[in-house]
């Protein structure tokens, strides 16, 4: 999906940084160095190594992991090298053998894409590469929000935006199915994308489902996958999750107990 969206991600999340100052305090009380599982175009890779860290970035996408390379191309030498790409899926991937990380990132609502056996996997694979210590954090929307998604399927807009890059003006619009039973939001996404000098206008569509699922579903599926839950926090303050809060943020631990 991301393949044929990724020139508009940067545009229509550019005002998306509010996560950043507890990922960098995530990263600094862990110590070692950080994995990134759906990197995307390196949103947050570049304020964690322009932080210090050395970073792992992971995306299936190569049309975004292009993005991320363009972006570290405009920073110095020394902040690129503490940078390693890999084109991978999250749930399968192989990195050098040697490969351990302090905390591992599954960034702004990237595991809503994975269904249940899939999730299972991914967090199988990243405690084979946790150090000792080595935490986990996870960021999504509010189960319950999605939950109370209209079943409408009704087309709203997202945003209007200007492509600096082209002048382009692009318009967003969305559609959402929610099956509630399968705890899924399916959702088509629209960018009608008219140059500046006329013309056609341009519509790209792409749909994607995300995979909802409640506190106590991801508690078990981190216990089989051998982590045990530390936190769950519901805003970036780290105040505790709730049914109104805007996010569900979870940390979590190797279980060292588990086989």
């Amino acid at each position: 999906m991301y393949d044929h969206i990724a020139r508009f991600y940067d545009l229509t999340h550019a005002n998306l940084t509010d996560d950043i100052p507890l990922i960098l305090k995530l990263a600094a009380q862990a110590g070692g160095s950080v994995l990134e599982l759906g990197c995307g175009s390196g949103r947050l890779l570049l304020p964690l190594v322009q932080a210090g860290h050395t970073v792992t970035g992971l995306d299936l996408s190569g049309a975004m992991l292009a993005r991320a390379r363009a972006k570290l191309g405009r920073v110095d030498t020394v902040v690129q090298q503490r940078i390693t790409l890999h084109q991978a899926d999250m749930t399968t991937f192989e990195l050098p053998h040697d490969s351990q990380f302090g905390l591992a990132i599954v960034p702004y609502n990237t595991l809503f894409h994975l269904e249940t056996a899939q999730v299972l996997a991914m967090l199988r694979r990243v405690r084979e590469v946790l150090e000792e210590n080595g935490r986990l954090f996870i960021d999504l929307a509010n189960p319950v929000d999605i939950a109370n998604t209209p079943e409408d399927a009704l087309l709203s807009l997202e945003n209007v935006l200007t492509d600096p890059e082209t002048g382009d003006l692009i318009v967003h619009l969305a559609s959402n199915q929610l099956d509630t039973v399968a705890q899924t939001l399916h959702i088509t996404w629209i960018y009608d994308v008219s140059a500046p000098n006329g013309g056609p206008v341009q519509r790209m569509v792409a749909t994607g489902a995300y995979h909802y699922r409640y506190p106590h579903q991801l508690e078990l599926l981190l216990q089989e996958a051998g982590f045990k839950l530390l936190h769950l926090w519901g805003e970036y303050d780290q105040s505790s999750y709730t049914e109104t809060s805007n996010r569900l943020l979870v940390l979590a631990a190797k279980n060292k107990a588990h086989g």
